[in-house]
């Protein structure tokens, strides 16, 4: 598969759009054997910065010596800038390889009489995977929309960061601050640690 053959899988899949809920993403991470929990993560959320805030940490932890991912959604230009190691992109060579073991997952998943995953699914399950395969220390992973139903959240981090809580995604996440908070706060897991900035009523 080239990149291109890649993007196309990709966005043929676009058509299904925003699906909230983790049932797909955790039959596919599965047919991958679990690649999210084999190395440390960092959940970052929040309306404002938490792409910034991503960067930030996973900059941290490389100038410490830790082999350190980063997935952050959208790109600007590029699929492969989603998808970074240490100071550098995902080399579009290596973006295709993960999406074609992902295809494969997703191929026999679909033939079990599973659901087809969404893009925004079958693209993280590709960094999680590829994560695993090069052998990171931690990955730093920011929500895609909300917390609590996003693909993302079907990892047990080190720590879950929320930045921020304001009026966004209302239609997905609620249109009170609350609602919203407790979409965001769907990130906080037993026994984990949790940073926010969050004040007032969220």
């Amino acid at each position: 598969m080239t990149y291109e053959q890649a993007i196309d899988y990709l966005e043929s899949a676009n058509v299904f759009g925003i699906q909230l809920g983790l049932g797909r993403i955790q039959a596919l991470l599965e047919r991958l054997g679990n690649p999210q929990n084999n190395y440390k993560t960092i959940h970052v959320t929040g309306t404002n910065g938490k792409g910034s805030v991503t960067a930030m940490i996973a900059s941290v932890l490389t100038e410490a010596g830790f082999r350190t991912g980063r997935y952050t959604s959208p790109h600007l230009e590029d699929y492969t800038e989603r998808i970074h190691i240490d100071n550098h992109d995902i080399s579009r060579d290596d973006f295709a390889k993960a999406v074609s073991v992902v295809k494969d997952a997703v191929t026999a998943m679909v033939a079990a009489g599973g659901e087809g995953p969404t893009e925004f699914e079958m693209i993280t399950a590709a960094a999680f995977w590829y994560f695993d395969y090069i052998g990171v220390d931690y990955a730093v992973i920011e929500v895609g929309l909300g917390g609590l139903l996003d693909s993302t959240n079907v990892i047990v981090p080190v720590v879950s960061v929320i930045t921020n809580v304001a009026m966004d995604h209302m239609k997905y996440c609620g249109n009170t601050i609350e609602a919203i908070a407790e979409q965001k706060a769907g990130i906080i897991k037993e026994g984990v640690p949790v940073v926010t900035t969050a004040d007032g009523p969220a």
